[in-house]
């Protein structure tokens, strides 16, 4: 064979090396890392993933470095004198020995190459980000599990027992997928930390009931507000509906579990419309039932909102965001949803209907959470949202009957709330609809007033980033007065 037949242009591409180094850490159990990889290289969303995502052998990364480093030594073999082999009998010995993938000599082989030939990088990154401030990988992973993988442990309405757990435990159960309810009595729970509850007051494993059934992590659950019915969203992109009848015992759930409504959150091409961005993932990351309770708001990564009927029936699916939705909010009538998402924009859709009312372009990064204000403001309905640009936007909509086709678009907030010091994680009106809270990877929580630009209160006991927060259910405009 002449030397033109055994020359070979090797033509590497971003794409390629994106989804080899994706899948090896999904293989290698490095879920947070492969979910943290995948959104910031939108790997997920190419041509070659769809082309080669079901023909990659596993472990395909490991079998051409391995492949790799045969070359490598097959080429140091060729370069070497091998007259030498005939006088040195330690010569095959040393070939013999183990070769590391960043050893001297295959680092010095790497170097000694021929220059390879790269076809175009196309190199996807958050436009948001500034190059010159990037964090820490594992800062940026502990957030990516904060904000993207919150796991919740739900209390009945009528609890008033709670377990602390660690974030070891935490970690442990988010990564986790129980085929079948294991026994309680081998249930091992963390203990309880130092809050002045007894041991008498201590949850028993005994009054534990394990739920299963969900494929893949379950990011968020809420619970039905009038029924003993609790929905759970997962990355496996499903609801489940467990009914849990108020006059059964753990005990005799134990010996028949319930067994959940599924409600699938993938629908056919031709009934929804499909986001360039987000494609295919449709992991539930949040939802909410409504006031009464007839209906539940569900958000996807796909970047479409869902409403469903108390019974699982899909009503509206909510389509206008390009990128993932991580936080909805119903009105306290029931009659409008919020919905955040990582495209920067709030959505205001009317429930009845499921068209769209409003949009609001009030931050210039991520949108993290979203709430209403009761009561509204002079005669306006109002909520807040918060985002990783830093920032609080409050925003009134202008008519309560407005309904333009296409739907307005504002980019003008009703005030700008700037304090945090770091990405604003959540925010909550109090139940009278007077202050505003606000927590942050800053360590603080923030206390607002509207109309006033600086915070009325500031509390600064956290040493490490804050990521959810509630008001008391009590005192003047809650149904406990008194407490």
């Amino acid at each position: 064979l002449c030397s033109g037949c055994l020359s070979v242009i090797m033509a590497l591409k971003a794409e390629e090396i994106n989804l080899l180094v994706y899948r090896y850490l999904q293989e290698s159990g490095h879920l947070h890392s492969a979910f943290t990889f995948a959104y910031e290289s939108l790997v997920t969303q190419s041509e070659i993933a769809k082309m080669y995502a079901d023909t990659m052998p596993p472990g395909a990364l490991i079998s051409i470095i391995q492949k790799g480093l045969m070359y490598l030594k097959v080429e140091e073999n060729l370069d070497a004198d091998i007259s030498k082999c005939s006088t040195d009998p330690t010569c095959c010995i040393e070939s013999s020995k183990e070769l590391s993938i960043l050893s001297a000599t295959v680092l010095q082989g790497i170097t000694k190459s021929k220059s390879i030939k790269y076809s175009k990088w196309y190199v996807k990154h958050d436009k948001n980000r500034n190059e010159d401030e990037d964090e820490e990988v594992e800062k940026a992973e502990s957030r990516t599990i904060g904000k993207r993988k919150r796991i919740g442990i739900c209390v009945a309405p009528n609890a008033t027992q709670s377990i602390d757990f660690s974030k070891k435990h935490t970690s442990e159960m988010e990564g986790s997928a129980i085929p079948e309810i294991h026994s309680t009595e081998s249930t091992s729970f963390p203990k309880i930390q130092s809050t002045g509850m007894t041991e008498e007051q201590a949850i028993s494993s005994a009054d534990v009931l394990i739920l299963t059934g969900h494929e893949a992590e379950v990011f968020c659950c809420s619970w039905h507000p009038r029924d003993e019915l609790l929905a759970s969203g997962s990355g496996d992109s499903t609801v489940r509906l467990w009914n849990l009848p108020d006059d059964k015992t753990t005990a005799n759930l134990k010996i028949k579990s319930p067994l959940p409504r599924v409600l699938e959150c993938i629908a056919p091409m031709q009934q929804e419309k499909k986001s360039t961005s987000a494609g295919d993932d449709h992991d539930v990351t949040t939802l909410e039932w409504s006031v009464d309770g007839s209906l539940l708001a569900t958000g996807c990564m796909d970047g479409i909102a869902r409403l469903w009927s108390r019974e699982g029936v899909l009503q509206h699916s909510l389509n206008a965001h390009s990128e993932s939705i991580f936080s909805l909010r119903f009105d306290s009538a029931g009659k409008r949803l919020l919905t955040g998402s990582y495209d920067k924009c709030v959505s205001v859709w009317d429930v009845r209907t499921g068209k769209l009312q409003h949009k609001f372009e009030a931050h210039s990064a991520q949108v993290l959470d979203v709430d209403w204000k009761t009561g509204g403001y002079h005669g306006l309905d109002v909520f807040a949202s918060c985002s990783t640009d830093r920032t609080i936007a409050v925003c009134a909509l202008a008519d309560r009957e407005a309904d333009t086709d296409p739907a307005a678009a504002t980019t003008t907030p009703l005030q700008v709330l700037v304090g945090h010091a770091d990405e604003v994680n959540a925010i909550r009106w109090d139940p009278s609809g007077g202050l505003l809270a606000s927590c942050s990877d800053d360590h603080q929580v923030l206390i607002w007033q509207l109309g006033q630009s600086v915070p009325v209160h500031r509390f600064s006991n956290h040493t490490e980033e804050i990521y959810t927060i509630r008001w008391s259910p009590t005192g003047q405009t809650t149904n406990m007065p008194n407490v």
